[in-house]
């Protein structure tokens, strides 16, 4: 009798035991799911994309100031892009009717290499990927644009502002 006592005893301990170890387990895949959940939403804030023209900053500063800005920014040429004081002034984008965000150090490399590459001389659309700090986007990526522009600016106006002397 005392040997079956024992015995359930040890059979309700297991059982209780295996009970609460269920209960830590429920515990932990669902605090591992919610961190899942959280790491995507902070992948995906990280992750965001921006559409709009590639422009040194130097030429940004004189659209912004009158007129549209993404009128002007279609206007951009490479050869004022790439120009010595334009291009030494970095690069940013102009987005969303008008928003400006100044390019980190690995957005202006990839900027430079966009207009160096394309075979366009103006209208530098791109899709850029990062995340904004501050004032500035950190660049992951920067993928010259394909797609046409369904507010494309019209061809008055191309002086955008500064001297290249």
């Amino acid at each position: 009798m005392k040997k079956t006592a024992l015995v359930l005893l040890m059979c309700m301990s297991v059982a209780a035991f295996a009970q609460d170890a269920d209960t830590k387990s429920d515990v932990k895949t669902k605090k591992a799911q919610a961190k899942e959940i959280s790491s995507e939403k902070a992948k995906a804030e990280m992750g965001k994309t921006l559409h709009g023209y590639v422009v040194d900053q130097m030429c940004a500063k004189g659209m912004a100031k009158k007129g549209d800005p993404m009128v002007r920014a279609a206007k951009h040429t490479k050869e004022c892009a790439l120009e010595e004081a334009c291009a030494a002034s970095g690069y940013g984008l102009f987005y969303e009717n008008g928003k400006w965000i100044k390019f980190d150090d690995n957005g202006d490399r990839l900027a430079r290499e966009m207009f160096e590459s394309s075979q366009k001389s103006s209208d530098f659309q791109a899709d850029v990927t990062g995340e904004i700090k501050g004032e500035k986007f950190i660049v992951a990526s920067l993928v010259e644009s394909k797609k046409p522009d369904a507010d494309k600016p019209m061809k008055d106006d191309a002086h955008h502002g500064h001297d290249h002397k």
